[in-house]
Formats: structure tokens, C-alpha cells, sequence
């Protein structure tokens, strides 16, 4: 009982050690974002505490999700005017980019096998996960499966996302900014305000017309992919 109790501390503890680690030797794999969640799964299993009992006493902590969420609309406000000037290349590119995503996530998914209900599940995998766990409730997922897709895919577009503007010589802010949005969501748009403010600013758009225009892709073609498995 005490140790569910102090779990909550004990989870902050943790990610404080961690970043003060991630400081002395940079890159993802020594992420708080990564070896905070190992570390807590190797303590609940150590001192067998439920993730259910685990989950409800931390659960301030997902709440706190909402709040970053919504916390993306003040860069947004900063820097109105450069992304209100490209709103037409940043709304198609972001309607192209989603619907890229969940095919592609859904054919990966159908092809290796994964079974239906994944495939349904990965769906909403390019979006925030506040936004992706409610949407693949709606559509007949596994929000829980979904949380793992989505964090797969940021912590793939944080890896892959230097690479990929090296490679391509990409320096156009709103370019860089869109990519981490909608490749890495919330973890790809602190990566994104570590390069530039316009960069952060257009990122933080990508996470929030990205999910509303995902959530669009996705209500349209969900029957269409549910018919298709049978």
C-alpha cells in the first residue's frame, strides 16, 4: 500500500534522474521518454504492483496531456501570420501527409500479419495521444494498442527526423516544423522548438489540424478498410 501510494513520486524521481542522464549523454535512447516507462515496468514488476493500481494513482499525469495540448495554441498565436500566409500548401500538405500515414499503417499492420483489430488501431497513430486514443475508441480499436502505435511513431520521426532534413537539405522552417508535427507529434514538436520558435510554432499546428483532418480520414475510411479485411 505504501509503495502504490509513493509510486507517484517515486515516477518523478525517475524522469527527474533521467533527464539530468539524457543531459550528460544526449540521443533517444537515452530519452526520459524511453527510460522512464523501462524503468517504471521493471519496478511494478519487481515489487508486483498492478499497472491498474499504478495507473489510477498516477493518473494526474495522463491528465496532463490535455493541458500540453492545449498549451501548442500559444506559439500558434506568436506566429499567426507566417503560417496564416501558407495556409494552403500547410492544409494540403497536412491532408496528404494523413492520409499517407494511415495507409501506410495500415498496410504494414494488415501485411504483418498483425490481425484486425491492430490494423484498425493504427489508424490514428500519426496524431496526438489524447486525440488518437478517443478516436480509436470511436472507430472500433484498442486505445491502449493504439498509445503503443502512436509512441512508436515519435519515437521513429524523432530519430529519423535529422537524418531526413540532412539528407535532403531541408531548411525551410515550416517544412521542418510540419514534419516533426505530424511524424512525431508532441514529443517531435519539443524537438521542433529546440531548432526555432516558427519551426515549434508551424510543428504545433501540424499536431492540431493534423488530428481534426486524421479524425476526418478516419471515420471515411474505416468501413472502407473493415470491408477490404473481410
Amino acid at each position: 500500500m505504501l509503495l502504490k501510494s509513493f509510486s507517484f513520486i517515486i515516477t518523478l524521481v525517475i524522469y527527474w534522474y533521467t533527464k539530468k542522464m539524457n543531459q550528460r549523454k544526449s540521443g533517444l535512447l537515452f530519452s526520459p521518454i524511453v527510460l522512464t516507462p523501462l524503468a517504471m515496468i521493471v519496478l511494478l514488476i519487481i515489487i508486483k504492483l498492478p499497472y491498474e493500481d499504478y495507473a489510477k494513482v498516477t493518473y494526474p499525469l495522463n491528465e496532463m496531456l490535455n493541458v500540453v495540448t492545449v498549451a501548442f495554441a500559444i506559439p500558434l498565436y506568436r506566429n499567426w501570420s507566417i503560417l496564416a500566409a501558407n495556409w494552403r500548401i500547410i492544409l494540403f500538405s497536412l491532408a496528404v501527409g494523413s492520409l499517407v500515414a494511415v495507409v501506410a499503417g495500415v498496410l504494414t499492420t494488415y501485411w504483418l500479419g498483425l490481425g484486425s483489430i491492430s490494423v484498425i488501431s493504427v489508424i490514428p497513430r500519426s496524431i496526438t495521444t489524447p486525440i488518437a486514443v478517443n478516436l480509436s475508441e470511436s472507430i472500433g480499436g484498442i486505445p491502449a494498442l493504439t498509445a503503443v502505435f502512436v509512441m512508436m511513431t515519435s519515437f521513429a520521426g524523432v530519430y529519423l527526423g535529422p537524418k531526413i532534413i540532412k539528407l535532403f537539405s531541408i531548411q525551410h522552417p515550416l517544412v521542418i516544423g510540419m514534419m516533426y508535427g505530424m511524424g512525431a507529434h508532441a514529443l517531435g514538436t519539443v524537438k521542433a522548438f529546440e531548432i526555432g520558435d516558427v519551426e515549434g510554432s508551424s510543428s504545433s499546428l501540424a499536431n492540431i489540424v493534423g488530428a481534426i483532418i486524421t479524425v476526418v480520414w478516419a471515420f471515411t475510411l474505416t468501413p472502407v478498410i473493415k470491408a477490404w479485411m473481410l
